[in-house]
């Protein structure tokens, strides 16, 4: 693949610091300003790219697994109506 850098290639420390911040910046919790930074830094490096494409999988994952506005089955809204009749 080939780098596409406006400059001076990123940096072991950026890089650090982008990995470093991942998880806030997917999740929302960065300032405008570093979140710029991010997307800046991601958009020239191609490894740092990989990871949060990788990131953002896991956390997509993550949450499909724990939804918590899914219907209750069938089953357990039965069980309640039992447990509700036999009080």
């Amino acid at each position: 693949m080939t780098d596409h850098y406006h400059g001076d290639p990123p940096t072991l420390e950026e890089c650090a610091v982008t990995i470093w911040q991942m998880q806030s910046f997917l999740h929302g919790e960065l300032t405008e300003e570093e979140a710029d930074e991010i997307r800046q830094h991601l958009m020239e490096c191609e490894m740092c790219l990989e990871s949060y494409d990788s990131e953002t999988l896991i956390t997509a994952m993550i949450r499909r697994c724990y939804q918590t506005n899914q219907e209750p089955s069938t089953e357990l809204r039965a069980r309640v109506a039992r447990l509700h009749i036999e009080l």
